[in-house]
C-alpha cells in the first residue's frame, strides 16, 4: 500500500482549516492579489526580465480562462491550443488508459514537452510506462490551484534540461492570494451519462507583516462513458462506415485445428465432435467488445495545496510549497480474452488436448489453439489509486546589487493498481485437463464430464473460472529529489545597457520501484499484459548560464541578443547486479535576437540545441507486451491482423539530439489601436530519435519474429534504439482585436497552427516516412512507435468575449482539419478521409458587485454549453477502440456546466 495515506477525516480537517483561518486573518481588502513587480521571469529562461516585450514570447492562460470555459483540469484547456495535438497520455483513453495526462507541444509527443510547477519539474521519471512521473500528470493538478500557465513553444533545454525538446508547459500555483474563495461547479452531458463535479476553497492570509500562507483543498469526480453508449462506438465493426469489423477473433468456441480456424455452429454449447463446427470467417464472426467496455473512465481526485512565505528580513525570504494529491482512476475492457497458442500459455492448449472435452475426430496433435473470453468473471478492470506529494523549501534574497536564489524540491508518486477479471493459467490448465472446465464449450456452460477420474461428475465454467480468478496488484513508486542555486544581476555596463546573467547549478536524483505482480511477470496470466519489475536510479549534474546582451538603445529601437548554455552530466544506475550503469553527458546552447524596430513591429529569431534523455523505462524496464498490425512482406498475415509484440529496454540508448529554429514577427500596428497580429516559424530536427525497430524485424527475412504453420505473424520481439531521424515544421498565425470602452470590453481572436512537415526516418537506410495530415492510432498500428500519432495540417480556434460590468458573455470555434485514414483498416483497402471538425462553445456569466443583497456580492455564476451543436467526433477507421482518435476529440457530445464562485 502506498506510505503516504491520508484519511478522510484528516482530509476533511485539513481542508476546513482555511475557514479557519479566514476567521483569524481576514483579508484587508476582497479579492487582493498581489501586484506583479516590475521585474518578472518568463518560462523558457532563468533570466528576470525588466522589458515586457519578453513576455508576448510565451502563451498565457490565466485562472480567469480556466474558471470562464469551466477547464476543471488544467489539461482540457491545453488541448484546445493550437500547438496542442498528436499523441500523448489521456485521461479518455479506454482499453489502455491509465488516468494520467500529459502536455503535448508541436505533436513531438509528452515525453518531449517538458512540464514544471512554479518554474521548477513537476516530476522526474515514470514508473509507468512511457511518460513523465510526478505532477507531470496534470490531472493530479486541479485548475483552482493555477494563477497562469505558461507555455514556451520553442525548445528550452538550455534552461531546463531534458525533454524540453518541443518547449515548455509551466503551472504557475496560487501564491500571493490574498482573501477566501468557494467555487463549485457540475456538469453533464446532454446523455446524462457523465456528470462531473467539482468543490473547492482557496484562502490567503496575511498572518503578519511578515508571514503570507495561501491554502486550498480541492474534490473533483467524473462518471464514466461507456463505448455502447455512443453511435460511434457502440459496435466494433465499422463495415457500414468505411471501415472494417475491428471485433475481437478471441471468443468461447472458436479453435483451431491443424492450421484451420473453426467456430461452433449456431446452438451449439457443448460440442462433442468436429461435426458440431463449422470453418470461422474472419469478416463476421468476430466479439463486439464495444459492448462492455469504458470510452472514457471513472475518476476521482482529492487535492490540497499550502504556500508560506516569511521574510527574515527586507533582503531575505523563505518560502515553501505543497501539494498532495489522491486519485483514484477505474479503467477497464470487456471480459479478458485469452487462448493457448504460443509460450507460456502453451499449457493451455497442452491441457486442452488431453481434456475429456475434446471433441471426437481432433487429434490431440492437431489442435493449434483454443480460445476463450472470461465472461464468468465480468469485465476486465483495473483500479489505480495513486497519491502524490510535492514539497519545496526555498531561500531567496539580495546581495549587493545581484539576486540569488536556492531550493530543494521532493516529490514523491506512489501508483497500486489491482485487476480483477483475470485468472492464472496453472491453476486453470489443471481444471481444464481434469475436466472440471470445459474449453471448447459457451460461456457459463454446464454438463458432464464425459470421461477420466471424474468421468460422471458435473463441470461448470463459471465455478471453476472463479476457483482460478486472481486479483493481480502492481505497484509503481517514483522518488524526485532535486537542489538548485542560481544567481543573477547585471555583469558589467554596455553602452546600450547592463549586461543581464544568471548563472546556476542543479542536482537530480531520480528513483523509480517497479513491482510487477508475480503472475504478470511469469506470463501465465489470462488477461493483462505482461510486465517486469525493475529499479533503477538517475543522477544529474548541471551547470548553466544565460545572458541578455542589450545592442542597440537608440529612439524607439530595441536589440538585444540572448546567449545561454547549459552542461549535464548523468549517471543511471539500475538495481540489477549484471546491468553496468550508464554514464552520458550532454551540452546544449541557444542563441536569441530581440528586435523592436519601433512600438508598432516587433521581431525575433533563435536558433538551439536541445535533448531527451531516454527514460528509465526505456533502458532498463525489462519487456512490456502490445499488440500492434504489420505489412508483412514474407507471409500471408491479414493486413489487419494484431500480433502479439515484446518491446524490450535498452541499457545502451544515447540521448535524442534536436536542432530548434524559431523566427517571428508580432505588428500592433498603432499603440491603443487594439490590434495584434504576429506569425512565427519553427523547425525542430532530431537526430538519434528513440523508436522501436519492430517493422524493420518484419521486413528482416532473419528478424526476431515467429510464424505459425501457415506462415502467419503470430509474436515479434523488438528494441527500443537510437534510429531516427525527425523533422517537424510549421507556422503558427494569430491575430486579435481588443475594444475597450467604459464599463467594458469586448475581444475577438483568432489562432491557427499549419504544420508543413513531419517526416521520420527510422533507420540510417530507411524510408523517409511523412506523417502529415496522417490519422495514427498507436493502438492499431506498429508505426505510431516510431510516428507521432495523428498530426492534421491545421489546427485552429476562433472566440469572441463580450463584458460589461458583470456581465460576460463569450464563444469560440474549435477547427481540427480532415485527415487521410488508414487504408490498412477501410472496408477497400483505398484511402478515405477522416472529416474536418468543427464546434462550437458558448459561456455566459455574471458576477455582483455592489448589490443590494450583500450575500451576493464579489458572486459569480456561469453557465457553459461545450460543443453546442453536439458535433460526434469524425469516424477514423484506423482507430482501434472506439472509432476516432481520442487525442483529437472527446465523444462526450454537448456538455452544460454550471459553476458558482464566491469570494469573501
Amino acid at each position: 500500500m502506498p506510505t503516504l495515506t491520508i484519511s478522510h477525516a484528516k482530509l476533511l480537517i485539513i481542508t476546513l482549516l482555511p475557514l479557519l483561518l479566514s476567521t483569524l486573518y481576514p483579508a484587508e481588502d476582497d479579492k487582493l492579489e498581489t501586484v506583479r513587480l516590475s521585474t518578472y521571469q518568463i518560462t523558457g529562461s532563468q533570466l528576470v526580465y525588466e522589458d515586457e516585450m519578453y513576455s508576448e514570447l510565451i502563451s498565457s492562460i490565466t485562472a480567469d480562462d480556466l474558471e470562464l470555459w469551466s477547464d476543471l483540469n488544467p489539461i482540457t484547456a491545453l488541448r484546445r491550443e493550437t500547438f496542442s495535438f498528436g499523441n500523448s497520455n489521456t485521461e479518455n483513453d479506454s482499453n489502455s488508459g491509465t488516468g494520467s495526462a500529459g502536455a503535448n507541444i508541436r505533436g513531438l509527443g509528452n515525453l518531449s514537452t517538458l512540464t514544471l510547477i512554479n518554474g521548477r519539474r513537476a516530476g522526474g521519471n515514470s514508473a509507468y510506462g512511457f511518460q513523465h512521473g510526478g505532477f507531470a500528470d496534470l490531472n493530479l493538478i486541479p485548475s483552482a490551484a493555477i494563477q497562469e500557465i505558461q507555455v514556451a513553444t520553442d525548445g528550452t533545454s538550455v534552461a531546463y534540461g531534458s525533454d524540453a525538446v518541443a518547449g515548455t508547459v509551466n503551472l504557475l500555483l496560487h501564491d500571493s492570494y490574498l482573501g477566501n474563495r468557494i467555487d463549485a461547479t457540475y456538469s453533464n452531458t446532454t446523455e446524462e451519462d457523465a456528470s462531473e463535479k467539482l468543490l473547492s476553497f482557496l484562502g490567503g492570509y496575511q498572518i503578519s507583516d511578515q508571514t503570507r500562507i495561501v491554502l486550498l483543498g480541492n474534490w473533483y469526480q467524473r462518471n464514466a462513458i461507456f463505448a455502447r453508449d455512443r453511435s460511434i462506438s457502440e459496435d466494433a465493426d465499422r463495415r457500414d462506415q468505411g471501415g472494417l469489423n475491428q471485433g475481437s477473433p478471441t471468443f468461447p468456441g472458436r479453435i483451431n485445428v491443424a492450421g484451420i480456424e473453426y467456430i461452433l455452429n449456431d446452438g451449439i454449447t457443448e460440442p462433442t465432435s468436429l461435426a458440431d463446427y463449422r470453418v470461422w470467417n474472419p469478416a463476421e464472426d468476430l466479439y463486439n467488445f464495444s459492448e462492455a467496455a469504458p470510452a472514457i473512465p471513472e475518476t476521482e481526485r482529492k487535492s490540497l495545496m499550502a504556500n508560506i512565505t516569511h521574510d527574515l528580513n527586507d533582503q531575505v525570504e523563505i518560502w515553501t510549497e505543497l501539494l498532495y494529491s489522491q486519485t483514484e482512476f477505474l479503467n477497464g475492457a470487456a471480459p479478458a480474452p485469452w487462448s493457448g497458442s504460443f509460450f507460456p500459455n502453451t499449457l493451455i492448449i497442452d491441457a486442452s488436448a488431453l481434456s475429456p472435452h475434446l471433441p471426437a475426430g481432433i487429434a490431440p496433435t492437431d489442435l493449434a489453439q483454443v480460445n476463450y473470453r472470461s465472461f464468468e468473471l465480468g469485465t476486465l478492470d483495473f483500479e489505480q489509486e495513486k497519491e502524490a506529494f510535492r514539497g519545496l523549501a526555498g531561500i531567496r534574497g539580495e546581495l549587493a546589487e545581484w539576486n540569488w536564489e536556492t531550493a530543494v524540491l521532493f516529490i514523491k508518486t506512489d501508483l497500486e493498481e489491482t485487476f480483477s477479471g483475470v485468472s492464472d493459467a496453472t491453476i486453470l490448465s489443471g481444471l481444464i485437463e481434469s475436466g472440471a472446465f470445459n474449453p471448447f464449450a459457451t460461456a457459463f456452460a454446464t454438463g458432464t464430464i464425459p470421461s477420466g477420474p471424474l468421468a460422471g461428475e458435473t463441470y461448470d465454467n463459471a465455478a471453476a473460472l472463479s476457483e482460478a480468478a486472481v486479483n493481480p496488484v502492481n505497484n509503481y513508486d517514483e522518488e524526485f529529489l532535486s537542489y538548485d542555486f542560481k544567481v543573477n544581476g547585471d555583469l558589467f555596463e554596455l553602452p546600450s545597457g547592463p549586461l543581464e546573467t544568471v548563472f546556476g547549478i542543479e542536482y537530480r536524483n531520480e528513483d523509480v520501484d517497479t513491482e510487477i505482480d508475480a503472475l504478470f511477470e511469469s506470463g501465465f496470466n489470462l488477461g493483462g499484459v505482461g510486465q517486469e519489475s525493475y529499479s533503477a536510479e538517475r543522477e544529474v549534474r548541471s551547470v548553466f548560464a544565460e545572458a541578455l546582451v542589450p545592442l542597440i538603445r537608440t529612439g524607439e529601437q530595441k536589440l538585444d541578443l540572448g546567449l545561454s548554455a547549459r552542461y549535464e552530466h548523468y549517471e543511471d544506475d539500475p538495481a540489477a547486479a549484471a546491468t553496468p550503469k550508464n554514464r552520458y553527458e550532454t551540452f546544449v546552447y541557444k542563441a536569441s535576437l530581440f528586435y523592436e524596430l519601433n512600438p508598432a513591429v516587433r521581431l525575433y529569431g533563435s536558433y538551439g540545441t536541445s535533448f531527451r534523455a531516454p527514460t528509465l523505462s526505456e533502458t532498463f524496464g525489462g519487456s512490456i507486451f502490445a499488440s500492434f498490425v504489420y505489412d508483412d512482406p514474407f507471409g500471408p498475415t491479414p493486413d489487419a491482423a494484431r500480433v502479439i509484440t515484446e518491446i524490450r529496454s535498452n541499457p545502451d540508448l544515447d540521448p535524442e539530439e534536436s536542432e530548434n529554429i524559431n523566427l517571428g514577427i508580432i505588428f500592433e500596428p498603432q499603440e491603443g489601436s487594439g490590434w495584434r497580429a504576429s506569425v512565427e516559424y519553427y523547425r525542430i530536427d532530431t537526430d538519434d530519435a528513440i523508436v522501436t525497430s519492430a517493422q524493420d524485424e518484419v521486413n528482416d527475412p532473419f528478424g526476431a519474429v515467429f510464424r505459425d504453420g501457415a506462415g502467419n505473424l503470430f509474436f515479434v520481439q523488438s528494441d527500443w534504439l537510437n534510429a531516427a531521424e525527425r523533422v517537424v515544421d510549421g507556422i503558427e498565425y494569430e491575430l486579435s482585436y481588443l475594444h475597450p470602452y467604459k464599463s467594458g470590453y469586448w475581444e475577438a481572436k483568432i489562432g491557427i497552427n499549419q504544420v508543413l512537415t513531419y517526416d521520420v526516418k527510422t533507420s540510417s537506410d530507411g524510408e523517409t516516412i511523412s506523417f502529415l495530415g496522417r490519422l495514427v492510432d498507436p493502438r492499431a498500428s506498429n508505426e505510431s512507435i516510431a510516428g507521432p500519432g495523428s498530426i492534421p495540417r491545421y489546427k485552429g480556434y476562433a472566440s469572441m468575449l463580450w463584458k460589461y460590468q458583470g456581465l460576460t458573455l463569450g464563444g469560440m470555434l474549435n477547427y481540427i482539419h480532415s485527415l487521410n485514414d488508414n487504408a490498412v483498416f477501410t472496408t477497400d483497402g483505398e484511402p478515405r478521409e477522416v472529416d474536418s471538425w468543427l464546434s462550437l462553445d458558448l459561456i455566459a456569466s455574471y458576477e455582483w458587485s455592489g448589490s443590494e443583497f450583500p450575500l451576493l456580492n464579489n458572486t459569480k455564476v456561469t453557465l457553459g454549453i461545450e460543443n453546442v451543436t453536439d458535433e460526434a467526433p469524425p469516424f477514423a477507421a484506423g482507430a482501434f477502440a472506439d472509432g476516432y482518435d481520442s487525442s483529437l476529440y472527446s465523444l462526450e457530445g454537448r456538455r452544460i456546466s454550471i459553476s458558482m464562485s464566491r469570494e469573501f
